[in-house]
């Protein structure tokens, strides 16, 4: 089975990761995959002046160009354009995000059958153009049941195959926390995207931080350090056993998202032994359990994420069973599980009439 994955080219979020990772299980289970950016910025439609779109799109075409060769290297193949003259024959060819779902739409039969892999609810950008993107003939691979939940519930769209993210949980494992149990260190994902709900984590800390000065947050992150005067350290881009190390040697890991496709920060820090203090969204909709797993609270809700994180640390027998039973949930995620999930759901797509 040949599939092709459309991917964009500006930067290497996470979701981008993902689908690295599955085009390499992929293969080792004998599917041909090709992943595809092109040089050229998508027109997202971000603002309503025109002039200001353009710029826009210049400036997104120049990030691009710096991600070549880091995309390169996870097998990218560049190409001018997305259209039937660069893209290979296969059976399936999948969409990852929603400026490319028109572009996969437009694709000639050649390419064959057309999926839409969905690793969220992408309206920010443009609301009517994202939303629209779902109701395009491709079918549908979504990582977490609440977005499949929106698609059907509120677009009125047929379910979707439901291919939730692994985890690994060889790499990712606790380490005894040899140090002064009086200091408490909390870790915290930085983002730029207002979605993460950065500044009400920040915001929460503080909080916490007046009436425990023994407290420290290290944050880490892709972008340059924000110079945010309460945080200890920042850690840029950090290699993957570096990241490991971080879990390992913090208590909490603050996880303050407002709108989440899966989210992979939490899963890996409750891998590594962090209790987290996190909010109602992606994977902890389907995968936390307050008070058994995790502490949760509402999006948004600066004042209960403060008040569960100063539950963390005044108690210890909570904050341990956290970190024991978070570990116990991400064992039930499989990355093999879920790649024959995935090869499943492409087979039938392929053999859809």
């Amino acid at each position: 089975m040949k599939v092709n994955f459309i991917m964009p080219g500006l930067g290497n979020s996470g979701g981008m990761k993902v689908v690295y990772k599955y085009a390499k299980l992929l293969q080792k289970e004998d599917v041909d995959v090709k992943i595809y950016s092109s040089f050229f910025a998508y027109p997202a439609h971000k603002f309503q002046l025109k002039l200001v779109n353009y710029i826009y799109k210049t400036y997104c075409f120049i990030k691009t160009l710096f991600s070549f060769r880091s995309k390169k290297n996870e097998g990218v193949t560049w190409v001018p354009r997305i259209n039937n003259k660069y893209i290979r024959t296969a059976d399936v060819t999948v969409a990852t995000a929603w400026p490319t779902a028109y572009e996969v739409n437009s694709l000639s039969q050649k390419c064959g059958k057309k999926a839409y892999f969905i690793q969220g609810y992408e309206i920010w950008d443009n609301e009517y153009l994202g939303m629209k993107s779902y109701t395009l003939p491709l079918k549908h691979i979504v990582i977490a049941k609440w977005i499949d939940n929106i698609l059907v519930n509120e677009l009125h769209l047929k379910p979707g195959y439901l291919v939730r993210n692994g985890m690994d949980t060889k790499s990712f494992i606790p380490e005894e926390k040899k140090k002064n149990s009086n200091k408490i260190s909390c870790l915290m994902l930085y983002h730029k995207l207002s979605q993460k709900g950065i500044e009400d984590g920040i915001r929460a800390y503080r909080l916490v931080k007046d009436k425990y000065p023994n407290v420290s947050l290290n944050m880490f992150g892709m972008f340059k350090d924000p110079k945010i005067e309460i945080v200890d350290n920042y850690y840029r881009n950090p290699s993957k056993e570096q990241l490991i190390k971080l879990y390992q040697q913090s208590d909490i890991f603050i996880y303050p998202t407002r709108e989440e496709g899966w989210g992979l920060t939490p899963l890996e820090a409750m891998a590594c032994g962090c209790a987290v203090a996190g909010t109602y969204a992606g994977c902890m909709l389907e995968l936390g359990v307050s008070g058994k797993n995790v502490l949760l609270s509402k999006p948004k809700d600066v004042k209960a994420l403060a008040e569960n994180i100063s539950l963390l640390i005044n108690d210890e027998t909570l904050r341990k069973k956290l970190q024991k039973n978070g570990r116990t949930t991400v064992e039930r995620l499989s990355w093999t599980e879920s790649t024959n999930k995935l090869k499943k759901a492409l087979i039938e797509i392929t053999n859809s009439c």
